[in-house]
């Protein structure tokens, strides 16, 4: 921050600047100050551009990333309010940028903003202007899955216990993890030819594929592992991950905690530094109560909640026609859909003579005038 300040108080407060930075660090795991570089771009007149690539769908309430997750518990209030919260960091950053990839499952990306400064960016960017449009199918499923993490928060509980768990027991073996506030589950090995051995290691002897980082992604000597730990992973999925990594330290013969405390730690591991709180707190997770979200079991069946996939499915009624079922009491409660419940849905293909007039009810759709006809 101090680094940043000075650059920024190099210039006058009326020259045009920009900061862009990122909220989640995905090599380290760390959370970016966006709360103090909002404050420096205030006080130096920049603009700021947060990139929440790592982040949406995985904090928040509604899963807009960890801007909103800063301040949980107005946004929480405000349910799917469009309008701005004043005084919120959400509200205080001029761009946001987001991924459709990652946690919501699709392809492309967004920007969010005033609706003069995206108009700018759509009029002026060469990367928007010369790409080709995302297939309407693909924009679709990138709509489906956003409404559906803005009702339902429980995937994103449920991973962020998993992400807890196998730290814990990563720690508790003495595997050396880059502490951080996230999801992100840096292993550090420290030596660029044992992170690609470990990683060679893994898939071949206990097919797990965990990807080896190195320079230049991370600096030479902090070379890693990353985990990516998910919702839909499972005790027993845990159990031999964790074991086959404890395994392949040994074989290698790769640094443990201990020996990094040893030679006075590295990439923040064995420095005697406190170790950050979690960005989701108990009380946000929900532990300690009926819905505390639990891992699952080999052949458990995931939670797929009902209500937040009518409310998914309900933005395409005006495309596909509303969903029936032949039982009419719709429970909101979470369960994991099965065949049965799916063979039991009637979907109207929007086809037929009610069709038009379902259309012209619910939008209105821009026409050509008619042409004119010489007398």
């Amino acid at each position: 921050m101090v680094d940043l300040e000075s650059k920024l108080a190099q210039y006058p407060k009326e020259t045009p600047k920009i900061i862009a930075f990122e909220s989640v660090y995905s090599m380290c795991g760390s959370i970016g100050p966006i709360k103090e570089i909002c404050d420096l771009a205030e006080q130096y007149g920049a603009l700021t551009f947060l990139d929440e690539v790592h982040a949406v769908g995985l904090y928040g309430p509604r899963g807009a990333g960890v801007a909103e997750h800063l301040d949980y518990d107005a946004h929480k209030a405000a349910g799917n309010s469009p309008h701005p919260i004043k005084g919120t960091v959400m509200d205080r950053v001029d761009i946001i940028t987001g991924t459709l990839g990652k946690a919501y499952g699709a392809v492309g990306g967004y920007i969010a903003g005033s609706d003069d400064m995206v108009d700018m960016i759509r009029s002026y960017a060469p990367g928007f202007i010369f790409t080709t449009s995302l297939p309407p199918v693909t924009v679709a499923g990138a709509h489906a899955s956003v409404v559906y993490q803005k009702e339902y928060v429980g995937d994103r509980q449920l991973k962020q216990v998993n992400v807890r768990e196998v730290k814990r027991r990563l720690a508790a073996l003495d595997i050396p993890v880059v502490p951080g506030p996230s999801h992100i589950v840096p292993v550090l090995v420290g030596d660029a030819a044992l992170a690609k051995a470990a990683s060679d290691k893994l898939l071949a002897e206990h097919n797990i594929y965990v990807q080896s980082i190195n320079y230049p992604t991370v600096a030479r000597g902090e070379e890693r592992l990353r985990l990516t730990v998910t919702q839909r992973h499972t005790r027993e999925q845990m159990d031999t991950l964790i074991g086959a990594l404890d395994t392949v330290f040994t074989d290698l013969q790769i640094n443990r905690l201990s020996d990094w405390v040893r030679v006075g730690g590295r990439a923040g591991v064995g420095m005697n530094e406190a170790e950050p709180e979690p960005m989701w707190n108990d009380k946000q997770l929900g532990l300690g109560t009926p819905a505390a979200p639990r891992t699952l079991r080999d052949g458990e069946r995931a939670v797929v909640d009902v209500k937040a996939v009518n409310v998914a499915r309900g933005r395409f009624n005006v495309l596909l026609g509303p969903v029936g079922t032949a039982n009419t009491a719709t429970s909101t409660v979470n369960k994991g859909i099965d065949g049965a419940a799916l063979a039991g849905m009637k979907i109207r293909t929007g086809t037929g003579a009610g069709t038009a007039a379902m259309i012209g009810e619910k939008m209105e759709i821009p026409v050509p005038p008619p042409q004119a006809v010489a007398a």
